[in-house]
């Protein structure tokens, strides 16, 4: 018999669109990462404004240098340089997206300037879900097919790369279901409490309805109340623009192709099984910071020298050296992500809770946290003096890396989905101060449904902070760790080969090839996955995330390994002095609307953008969920196939997609303060603990027209729309939440913990990038892995609340006065723009100098990973971003979620509530509330949370190693960019006749 040779797998070639935020670039680079680990080629596709912080704050261009067929691109977001994208105008970003950076993309779709280094046509698109709208929109205009009857496809990427699947239940059927209106007021009226609480705060929102039950989300009717919604659920008007838009973009995702998560099936599997009923592909393949990490060291490839962070902020390492002298498990971690932004007020109350606990703790403060200018001069001695005793303040920590030392024992975190995803795989138990968007069902899962920390939303009170942290570290410290050991083990048995992540990825990826045949961090992560694959990948940032990429990581060097990958960048379409933060990112989509669309449809109509002689054209564009709509768009114009790339969790996914349902049971708007634990009864599977305070922070709104809410109404329907979905999650971690979103979406990959996935495929593979895969936007401040090197073991709590948080002064102070009265021994990330309207002379008190002197390490940047994975790191005071999430789930270490908007209200309940793996302090700033928290976390719940973090840990790793479904769904995705490819090919042979 003639020998039958194997036949060359097809050139595919994959767009990546995340939403130009941390929390989403993030994610969305992982999967990059993965997607070029398997050879597909990849461009990841950034706007101007995040690639310039990209390429600032990290190594991006050296560690995607060695996949050859992944490249990165930019688009304008449409915003003025010097714009915030962030807090109160991080809804700016959504209307610049959606009015300008719209325009930009399909100009660059129909003149294929987005095709691969090699010439290779886009097989599909991977747009980020909370932005897939205009995304499939464009694609529609320019008539590209679907994976039936055409060549290239449109696959919705994840909103979900920075997210899992509870937070998605949400928004999809509440509004329909007429129980959107929750009315009331947030918090006590104080200026403080506007955008405060860990989110934004709405006129006429009251309490007495946010404890109410929202009984019409499926799978969380017996636990979702009003204040566990999404922020932008909490309006008194339905016609609020945020709402609209959250419902209208998660309706879209089951017309996508596909659907993908960053989270894992033993995470929200419950809520998946929903989301499968909407969503007929979804790929579950988080956690994807795990997931990538399992990759790259079981391919051990040219990146394994240095982690896969994808930062937009300088980290400060000199947190990890602080921590390196702690003992284990003593410090929580309090990081409030990249966008949550606070009062000063607030800021105090978490010092003085911190400080008050008597913890030690490591506090993440981004330069932009505070709302209000604040002089440090005019801190309270007592503050300075415990912070100096106790605590470590950065203005940005490596989260992954913190959460993983072993001086890390809590996780006071803002519930985004990738500091819970990262709390997770840590094993770090979690205290929830979730911000906005998913934040507030993230945190919900961790409290109630996860049972790996608690939830602290809707509060900022130092008393309640001082107890949250000593009952997340010592109270009621065995039981969050026992539940956070547990999971961490489910997480990375999820990324690991044979796991649900693992095979889920391999389904994408097999999904995508298929398709031939016929949100940065996580992104990158997925372009890396892509390219070790064999995939081209061209990475699209915008100009902004790129230069922050290359002035921050080797992301050039680190993917030049890959032949197939290369970055593109465009517009954001804001002035280079936009700061592009969370109280200003609306402004970012509105740009990438209005102006980016075009230039990305000009990108892909040109066939000389993104392709080249040895690039083949696009087979696919895998976009952030989040700014799916305008990517698709211009994806169908053309008829490229699109994927949607979630960033946010699978439960927060779900939140979003359960919108029209919770408005038509009456459960939305939220009626102020006194209806925050109010149950969210309409959301399937989160019926028994999802309050009104878990919903992601667009929820919270008194009209139900808010534009933030109708965006991520929108934005979440088009997923379904999609070729496939990708989350960044796991089976393990998200599985009844995944069952829910598979109910709409029908082709989902779930290939998380992205992180730890590309870890284990490049490690396989030998890759030299396979250590670290820094995808940072900010510079690092590798001192603090020195610090933590000096640390016992399990001693130290992360504090990080990501890139986009933005606290004022007080809560600035609260955290600290929190951490250093905990006597926990603390690494803290204090990003320069982590508190905002800081003005006047405010001197540091004494206290929380000497406090942090002793016992705090401060660095306005770290290595997230690989402090998470450190052995001092006993905890993780988070925003609970899902990245961080997910990194601090595959370093087991326990969190205490903070979370401050979008899916990290979600995050953190999942956190405390479902998974139970970390602490939810949401909604609460107080340093008596954080000190106890941290000390809750890191002492007296220490072992509680540790057996839950190690154990959802221990799956997440399953599941991104060989065999497990996150490893799978990878390899699936995968074959299915490959046939998307083939079947492009086919087509044009046939043409060619």
């Amino acid at each position: 018999m003639e020998q039958q040779w194997p036949q060359p797998q097809p050139l595919a070639h994959v767009l990546i669109f995340p939403l130009p935020a941390q929390g989403h670039v993030n994610p969305m680079l992982k999967l990059a990462e993965l997607l070029s680990l398997a050879g597909l080629h990849v461009t990841f596709l950034n706007t101007d404004f995040i690639q310039d912080r990209l390429v600032r704050y990290t190594d991006i261009q050296t560690r995607f240098s060695c996949y050859p067929g992944f490249q990165f691109k930019t688009i304008s977001d449409g915003l003025p340089a010097d714009h915030p994208r962030s807090g109160d105008r991080l809804f700016d970003v959504f209307d610049s997206l959606n009015s300008k950076t719209k325009f930009l993309l399909k100009e660059m779709l129909a003149s294929n300037k987005l095709s691969s280094k090699t010439g290779l046509s886009l097989t599909c698109i991977i747009v980020d879900g909370i932005i897939g709208g205009f995304t499939s929109d464009i694609a529609n205009e320019l008539r590209i097919p679907s994976q039936v009857n055409s060549s290239v496809e449109v696959v919705v990427g994840c909103q979900r790369l920075g997210g899992g699947g509870c937070g998605l239940v949400v928004v999809s059927g509440s509004v329909g279901d007429g129980l959107m209106v929750v009315s009331g007021s947030i918090g006590d009226g104080g200026d403080g409490d506007k955008m405060g609480c860990g989110g934004f705060g709405f006129a006429g929102v009251g309490n007495e309805d946010m404890d109410r039950l929202i009984t019409t989300v499926s799978g969380m009717e017996s636990f979702l109340r009003c204040r566990d919604l999404p922020s932008f659920c909490r309006v008194s008007d339905l016609n609020d623009w945020q709402l609209h838009v959250a419902v209208t973009e998660t309706r879209r995702t089951p017309q996508a192709h596909a659907f993908i998560l960053n989270t894992f099936e033993d995470l929200e599997g419950p809520i998946l099984s929903h989301i499968r009923t909407r969503c007929s592909k979804v790929y579950t393949i988080g956690p994807l910071h795990a997931h990538l990490k399992s990759r790259l060291e079981a391919k051990v490839s040219p990146s394994q020298s240095h982690e896969s962070l994808n930062n937009l902020f300088e980290v400060d390492r000199s947190c990890m050296t602080w921590l390196d002298a702690q003992p284990l498990k003593s410090v929580i971690y309090v990081s409030f992500g990249s966008i949550t932004v606070m009062t000063k007020d607030e800021l105090m109350e978490f010092w003085y809770g911190l400080v008050n606990s008597k913890q030690r703790f490591l506090w993440a403060i981004r330069p932009d946290l505070v709302a209000q200018k604040y002089d440090e001069g005019q801190i309270p001695l007592e503050l300075v003096e415990g912070t100096k005793d106790r605590g470590c303040m950065v203005g940005w920590a490596p989260q992954e890396e913190v959460l993983t030392h072993q001086a890390i024992g809590g996780f006071l975190t803002h519930s985004g989905w990738n500091s819970t995803l990262e709390s997770i795989v840590a094993g770090v138990p979690m205290i929830c101060w979730p911000y906005f968007a998913d934040q507030q069902v993230n945190s919900r899962f961790v409290s109630q449904v996860w049972k790996l920390g608690l939830d602290m939303k809707d509060t900022c009170d130092r008393g309640i902070v001082e107890k949250m942290v000593n009952d997340l570290m010592v109270e009621r410290r065995e039981e969050f760790v026992r539940s956070a050991d547990e999971m961490a083990k489910l997480a990375k048995e999820s990324v690991s080969e044979g796991g649900h992540s693992y095979c889920n990825l391999d389904r994408l990826m097999e999904d995508i090839r298929l398709m031939s045949q016929g949100h940065v961090n996580s992104m990158l992560k997925l372009a890396e996955l892509l390219s070790l694959a064999g995939l081209h990948v061209t990475f699209l940032n915008t100009d902004f995330i790129q230069d922050r990429l290359n002035r921050y990581t080797d992301i050039q060097t680190r993917f030049s390994c890959y032949p197939g990958f290369q970055f593109k960048t465009i517009s954001d379409g804001l002035p280079a002095d936009h700061p592009r933060s969370s109280d200003l990112l609306f402004e970012v989509f509105g740009s990438l609307n209005s102006r980016t669309k075009l230039l990305l449809k000009e990108m892909l109509g040109d066939p000389n953008q993104l392709s080249s002689n040895t690039r083949p054209f696009l087979t696919c564009i895998i976009v952030d969920g989040i700014i799916g709509g305008f990517t698709s768009d211009v994806a169908n114009e053309l008829r490229i196939p699109i994927i949607y790339f979630r960033t946010i969790s699978a439960c927060c996914f779900w939140a979003y997609f359960s919108i029209p349902k919770i408005i038509e049971a009456g459960e939305l708007p939220i009626r102020g303060n006194e209806d925050m634990d109010r149950l969210i009864t309409t959301v399937p599977g989160m019926e028994s603990f999802l309050r009104c305070r878990d919903l992601p922070s667009f929820f919270r709104v008194s009209d139900l027209n808010d534009q933030s809410l109708h965006l991520t109404v929108t934005e979440t329907q088009r997923s379904s729309q999609a070729h496939a979905l990708i989350l960044n999650t796991f089976e393990d971690l998200e599985g009844p939440v995944l069952s829910h979103i598979r109910t709409l979406c029908s082709k989902v990959y779930t290939i998380g913990p992205l992180h730890s996935h590309l870890k284990i495929r490049l490690e396989a593979k030998q890759s030299p990038s396979f250590s670290q895969s820094s995808n940072n936007l900010f510079e690092l401040d590798r001192s603090c892995m020195t610090w933590l090197d000096t640390q016992p073991l399990k001693s130290v709590i992360y504090v990080s609340f990501g890139s986009f948080t933005v606290m004022t002064k007080e809560q600035h102070m609260e955290f600290w006065y929190g951490l250093v009265n905990s006597k926990k021994r603390f690494l803290w990330v204090l990003r320069s723009d982590s508190i905002a309207e800081e003005h006047g002379e405010n001197e540091v008190p004494t206290e929380l100098v000497e406090g942090t002197k002793e016992r705090g390490y401060i660095v306005s940047w770290t290595p997230q990973e690989e402090v998470l994975a450190h052995q001092a790191i006993g905890g993780f005071l988070t925003h609970s971003g899902w990245n961080s999430t997910l990194e601090s789930i595959v370093a087991g270490v326990p969190m205490i979620c903070w979370p401050y908007f979008a899916d990290q209200q979600v995050n953190s309940r999942f956190v405390s509530e479902v998974w139970k793996v970390g602490l939810d302090m949401k909604d609460v700033c107080d340093r008596v509330i954080i000190e106890k928290m941290v000390n809750d976390l890191m002492v007296e719940r220490k072992e509680e949370f540790v057996r839950s973090v190690d154990e959802m840990a221990r799956l997440a790793k399953e599941s991104v190693s060989e065999g497990g479904n996150s490893y799978c769904n990878l390899d699936r995705l995968i074959e299915d960019i490959r046939m998307m490819s083939q079947v492009h090919l086919k087509v044009e042979n046939f043409l060619a006749k």
